[in-house]
Protein backbone atom coordinates (compact mmCIF):
# COMPACT_ATOMS: atom_id res chain seq x y z
CA UNK A 1 0.00 0.00 0.00
CA UNK A 2 1.39 3.49 -0.99
CA UNK A 3 0.53 6.88 -0.57
CA UNK A 4 2.09 10.12 -1.88
CA UNK A 5 1.28 13.53 -1.04
CA UNK A 6 1.76 15.78 -4.14
CA UNK A 7 1.64 19.38 -4.07
CA UNK A 8 1.45 22.07 -2.39
CA UNK A 9 0.08 23.61 -5.61
CA UNK A 10 -1.82 27.00 -4.37
CA UNK A 11 -1.42 25.88 -1.12
CA UNK A 12 -3.41 22.70 -1.14
CA UNK A 13 -1.98 18.92 -1.83
CA UNK A 14 -3.70 16.25 -3.57
CA UNK A 15 -3.41 12.84 -1.76
CA UNK A 16 -2.98 9.59 -4.22
CA UNK A 17 -2.19 6.06 -3.97
CA UNK A 18 0.00 4.10 -6.02
CA UNK A 19 -2.32 3.21 -8.99
CA UNK A 20 -2.12 -0.57 -7.50
CA UNK A 21 -5.21 -0.55 -5.53
CA UNK A 22 -7.89 -1.31 -8.13
CA UNK A 23 -5.42 -3.28 -10.29
CA UNK A 24 -5.02 -5.54 -7.78
CA UNK A 25 -8.51 -5.68 -7.21
CA UNK A 26 -9.14 -6.67 -10.82
CA UNK A 27 -6.65 -8.88 -10.81
CA UNK A 28 -7.92 -11.11 -8.08
CA UNK A 29 -11.62 -11.32 -10.12
CA UNK A 30 -13.50 -7.96 -8.89
CA UNK A 31 -13.11 -6.48 -12.05
CA UNK A 32 -14.93 -3.16 -12.57
CA UNK A 33 -17.29 -3.59 -15.50
CA UNK A 34 -19.92 -4.90 -13.34
CA UNK A 35 -21.98 -1.88 -12.51
CA UNK A 36 -22.69 -3.27 -8.97
CA UNK A 37 -19.29 -3.31 -8.21
CA UNK A 38 -18.65 -0.14 -9.63
CA UNK A 39 -21.69 1.14 -7.75
CA UNK A 40 -19.81 -0.10 -4.29
CA UNK A 41 -16.53 0.91 -4.86
CA UNK A 42 -18.07 4.46 -5.84
CA UNK A 43 -19.82 4.72 -2.84
CA UNK A 44 -17.20 3.74 -0.33
CA UNK A 45 -14.90 6.54 -2.10
CA UNK A 46 -17.39 9.06 -1.53
CA UNK A 47 -17.82 8.26 2.29
CA UNK A 48 -14.38 9.11 2.38
CA UNK A 49 -14.16 12.21 0.63
CA UNK A 50 -11.89 10.19 -2.31
CA UNK A 51 -12.22 9.79 -6.18
CA UNK A 52 -10.92 7.12 -8.68
CA UNK A 53 -9.36 8.29 -11.88
CA UNK A 54 -9.67 5.70 -14.61
CA UNK A 55 -6.93 6.92 -16.58
CA UNK A 56 -4.43 7.17 -14.39
CA UNK A 57 -5.42 4.03 -12.49
CA UNK A 58 -5.45 6.44 -8.98
CA UNK A 59 -7.71 6.56 -6.25
CA UNK A 60 -7.22 10.49 -4.68
CA UNK A 61 -8.35 13.09 -2.66
CA UNK A 62 -7.63 16.92 -3.64
CA UNK A 63 -7.76 20.33 -1.86
CA UNK A 64 -6.15 19.56 1.58
CA UNK A 65 -4.45 21.78 3.18
CA UNK A 66 -1.25 21.42 5.04
CA UNK A 67 -2.49 21.81 8.57
CA UNK A 68 -5.02 18.69 7.59
CA UNK A 69 -2.19 17.31 5.94
CA UNK A 70 -1.63 14.58 9.09
CA UNK A 71 -5.70 13.36 9.43
CA UNK A 72 -6.01 13.06 5.64
CA UNK A 73 -3.52 10.48 5.27
CA UNK A 74 -4.58 8.75 8.20
CA UNK A 75 -8.08 8.62 7.02
CA UNK A 76 -7.18 7.83 2.90
CA UNK A 77 -5.29 4.84 4.61
CA UNK A 78 -8.03 3.88 6.03
CA UNK A 79 -9.60 4.27 3.23
CA UNK A 80 -7.48 2.14 1.01
CA UNK A 81 -7.23 -0.59 3.79
CA UNK A 82 -11.03 -0.73 3.24
CA UNK A 83 -10.61 -1.36 -0.01
CA UNK A 84 -7.69 -4.36 0.31
CA UNK A 85 -10.17 -5.84 2.53
CA UNK A 86 -12.13 -6.11 -0.47
CA UNK A 87 -9.39 -7.99 -2.38
CA UNK A 88 -9.02 -10.19 0.46
CA UNK A 89 -12.98 -11.01 0.53
CA UNK A 90 -12.92 -11.51 -3.76
CA UNK A 91 -9.64 -13.98 -2.96
CA UNK A 92 -11.22 -16.09 -0.30
CA UNK A 93 -14.75 -16.05 -2.43
CA UNK A 94 -12.96 -17.09 -5.55
CA UNK A 95 -10.87 -20.33 -3.25
CA UNK A 96 -14.21 -21.17 -1.99
CA UNK A 97 -16.00 -21.47 -5.38
CA UNK A 98 -12.96 -23.60 -6.72
CA UNK A 99 -13.29 -25.84 -3.27
CA UNK A 100 -16.89 -25.97 -3.65
CA UNK A 101 -16.74 -26.81 -7.51
CA UNK A 102 -14.28 -29.87 -6.79
CA UNK A 103 -16.04 -31.24 -4.02
CA UNK A 104 -19.25 -31.19 -6.54
CA UNK A 105 -18.44 -32.64 -9.35
CA UNK A 106 -16.05 -35.93 -7.36
CA UNK A 107 -19.19 -36.54 -5.21
CA UNK A 108 -21.19 -36.60 -8.14
CA UNK A 109 -18.79 -38.67 -10.08
CA UNK A 110 -18.08 -40.91 -6.51
CA UNK A 111 -22.16 -41.65 -6.27
CA UNK A 112 -22.15 -43.08 -9.80
CA UNK A 113 -19.30 -45.08 -9.10
CA UNK A 114 -20.64 -46.43 -5.76
CA UNK A 115 -17.76 -45.48 -3.84
CA UNK A 116 -18.11 -44.76 -0.56
CA UNK A 117 -16.40 -41.68 0.65
CA UNK A 118 -15.84 -38.88 3.66
CA UNK A 119 -15.06 -35.38 3.86
CA UNK A 120 -12.91 -33.60 6.66
CA UNK A 121 -11.94 -36.94 8.73
CA UNK A 122 -8.49 -38.76 8.96
CA UNK A 123 -7.79 -41.64 6.65
CA UNK A 124 -7.83 -44.11 10.10
CA UNK A 125 -7.56 -44.33 13.17
CA UNK A 126 -3.88 -44.91 12.37
CA UNK A 127 -3.35 -41.50 10.27
CA UNK A 128 -4.95 -39.16 12.30
CA UNK A 129 -1.62 -36.51 12.01
CA UNK A 130 -2.99 -34.72 8.76
CA UNK A 131 -7.09 -34.35 7.84
CA UNK A 132 -7.30 -34.57 3.89
CA UNK A 133 -10.50 -33.04 2.06
CA UNK A 134 -11.78 -36.31 1.53
CA UNK A 135 -10.93 -39.68 1.36
CA UNK A 136 -12.42 -42.45 -0.85
CA UNK A 137 -12.98 -45.94 0.10
CA UNK A 138 -13.02 -48.01 -2.77
CA UNK A 139 -14.04 -51.40 -3.16
CA UNK A 140 -10.48 -53.91 -2.76
CA UNK A 141 -8.47 -51.19 -3.22
CA UNK A 142 -6.24 -49.13 -1.04
CA UNK A 143 -7.95 -45.70 0.61
CA UNK A 144 -7.52 -42.19 -1.54
CA UNK A 145 -7.20 -39.22 0.20
CA UNK A 146 -7.67 -36.09 -1.60
CA UNK A 147 -6.38 -32.67 -0.88
CA UNK A 148 -8.14 -29.57 -2.45
CA UNK A 149 -4.68 -27.50 -2.28
CA UNK A 150 -5.17 -23.46 -3.01
CA UNK A 151 -1.67 -22.90 -1.18
CA UNK A 152 2.14 -24.16 -0.28
CA UNK A 153 0.54 -25.25 3.20
CA UNK A 154 -2.12 -27.69 1.91
CA UNK A 155 0.31 -29.34 -0.72
CA UNK A 156 3.02 -29.65 2.25
CA UNK A 157 0.09 -31.72 4.08
CA UNK A 158 -0.72 -33.64 1.08
CA UNK A 159 2.86 -34.60 1.07
CA UNK A 160 3.72 -35.20 4.73
CA UNK A 161 0.72 -37.64 4.52
CA UNK A 162 2.33 -39.70 1.90
CA UNK A 163 5.49 -39.87 4.31
CA UNK A 164 3.55 -40.73 7.12
CA UNK A 165 1.51 -43.58 5.64
CA UNK A 166 4.72 -44.93 3.63
CA UNK A 167 7.95 -44.92 5.88
CA UNK A 168 5.99 -44.47 9.99
CA UNK A 169 2.80 -46.77 9.86
CA UNK A 170 3.26 -48.59 6.80
CA UNK A 171 -0.09 -48.87 5.21
CA UNK A 172 -0.97 -48.41 1.76
CA UNK A 173 -2.50 -45.44 0.59
CA UNK A 174 -2.63 -43.02 -2.08
CA UNK A 175 -2.76 -39.06 -1.94
CA UNK A 176 -3.94 -37.05 -4.52
CA UNK A 177 -3.83 -33.13 -4.49
CA UNK A 178 -5.79 -30.88 -6.79
CA UNK A 179 -4.65 -27.60 -7.77
CA UNK A 180 -6.71 -24.53 -9.68
CA UNK A 181 -3.83 -23.89 -11.92
CA UNK A 182 0.07 -24.01 -12.63
CA UNK A 183 -0.04 -21.20 -10.63
CA UNK A 184 -1.72 -21.96 -7.70
CA UNK A 185 1.27 -22.78 -5.39
CA UNK A 186 4.56 -22.44 -5.76
CA UNK A 187 6.31 -24.07 -8.18
CA UNK A 188 9.17 -25.48 -5.64
CA UNK A 189 6.49 -27.06 -3.90
CA UNK A 190 4.59 -27.97 -7.10
CA UNK A 191 7.18 -29.64 -8.85
CA UNK A 192 7.71 -31.83 -5.53
CA UNK A 193 4.11 -33.02 -4.96
CA UNK A 194 4.52 -33.74 -8.89
CA UNK A 195 7.07 -36.22 -7.71
CA UNK A 196 5.99 -37.83 -4.30
CA UNK A 197 2.11 -37.64 -4.72
CA UNK A 198 -0.20 -40.33 -7.05
CA UNK A 199 -1.31 -37.30 -8.84
CA UNK A 200 -1.70 -33.87 -8.54
CA UNK A 201 -3.53 -32.53 -11.36
CA UNK A 202 -4.76 -28.44 -12.31
CA UNK A 203 -8.28 -28.22 -12.24
CA UNK A 204 -8.54 -25.15 -14.79
CA UNK A 205 -6.83 -27.10 -17.31
CA UNK A 206 -9.61 -29.13 -17.91
CA UNK A 207 -12.46 -29.74 -15.03
CA UNK A 208 -13.57 -33.36 -16.93
CA UNK A 209 -9.89 -34.70 -17.20
CA UNK A 210 -8.95 -33.52 -13.68
CA UNK A 211 -12.32 -35.64 -12.40
CA UNK A 212 -11.52 -38.57 -14.12
CA UNK A 213 -8.11 -39.02 -13.61
CA UNK A 214 -8.67 -38.66 -9.86
CA UNK A 215 -10.98 -41.51 -10.74
CA UNK A 216 -9.03 -43.46 -12.16
CA UNK A 217 -6.53 -43.58 -8.76
CA UNK A 218 -9.52 -44.04 -6.71
CA UNK A 219 -11.29 -46.96 -9.19
CA UNK A 220 -8.49 -48.01 -11.81
CA UNK A 221 -8.26 -47.61 -15.62
CA UNK A 222 -12.00 -48.56 -15.46
CA UNK A 223 -12.60 -44.62 -14.37
CA UNK A 224 -12.09 -43.43 -17.93
CA UNK A 225 -14.89 -45.82 -19.46
CA UNK A 226 -18.07 -45.90 -16.71
CA UNK A 227 -20.53 -42.73 -17.41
Amino acid sequence: MGIYALGPKSGLYRLVDNALTIAFLEAEGATMDAASRREALSQILVQHGAAYDEEMGEIFIDGITEADLPKAVLEFSALLLRLNDLILLTVERVKNAFEDDVRAAIRDEMDKRHVRYVEGQPVSPDLTDVTPDMVFYPEDRDPVALFIATNDSKLWQAMLLRVIADSERHLPLSVVAVLETETSVSQKVRLQADNRLDAAPRYKSGPIDTIQRIARVVVGNEAATVH
